[in-house]
């Protein structure tokens, strides 16, 4: 039997879509701790003003 590999993940940025995270605050291990993340997750005015900006970017899709 073949030994099992552990895959690596890779978080990605919920601030900046498909983007991984790069750690960009001392002290922070992932979105998960993120002091930004945070910030804009709980403030119900930036968290939708980011939702906004998200659907802005996304294709429109023609089904």
């Amino acid at each position: 039997m073949a030994p099992m590999r552990k895959s690596l993940v890779e978080a990605k940025c919920p601030i900046r879509p498909g983007e991984k995270c790069s750690l960009c605050q001392m002290g922070v291990s992932g979105p998960h701790d993120c002091g930004l993340v945070y910030l804009v997750m709980h403030d119900d005015e930036l968290r939708e003003l980011y939702a906004e900006q998200r659907r802005a970017a996304q294709p429109s899709r023609t089904d």
